[in-house]
């Protein structure tokens, strides 16, 4: 038989991972998403999506619902299956999922983008120090020491643009 492969999103697999977490209602499965979920959505748009998700276990035969004789209310168990399902995790956004790899890519663009602006800065700071020199030479051991921090950062700098570009091209690999 081969193993059963279901999307699902990062914080509700967390969740879902805790051995603890078993005949759980929907509301306290919501509850416990909100209480570490990052995103800012309403308690009735959190309950909506834990709802779907929570449905679409039940009919892949991972979750099932369990309604008691005395109450109206459901509760849901995992069951064997659980365990041997290969769940796909996926970042939660406003409609639908984005793999985490989408998001770490992003992520790693934006530090790189901000390191080259910072390197930039840095390297221009340099420079300006090696002019501010030439104008006033008796201002020398002041400015020769803000020269090498400024020189010492872009190669800082430098450092970890190359390191950031180096694991984006490792991630398009």
């Amino acid at each position: 038989m081969s193993k059963v492969s279901i999307k699902i999103c990062a914080t509700l697999h967390t969740i879902l991972q805790d051995e603890n977490c078993n005949n759980f209602q929907v509301v306290e499965l919501r509850d416990a998403f909100l209480a570490v979920s990052p995103s800012n959505q309403s308690a009735s748009e959190a309950y909506k999506f834990i709802y779907r998700q929570v449905n679409k276990l039940i009919k892949k035969g991972v979750l099932k619902k369990a309604i008691s004789e005395n109450s109206k209310t459901a509760t849901y168990q995992k069951t064997e299956q659980f365990d041997q399902v290969s769940f796909i995790i996926s970042q939660r956004s406003e409609d639908a999922s984005q793999p985490i790899e989408y998001n770490v890519t992003r992520q790693l663009k934006d530090r790189l983008k901000q390191s080259e602006v910072d390197l930039l800065t840095s390297i221009g700071e340099s420079e300006e120090y090696m002019r501010l020199y030439q104008s006033f030479p008796e201002m020398k051991a002041h400015l020769e020491s803000q020269y090498m921090l400024a020189r010492e950062n872009s190669s800082k700098l430098l450092g970890q643009v190359k390191a950031i570009k180096s694991v984006l091209a490792h991630q398009k690999k």
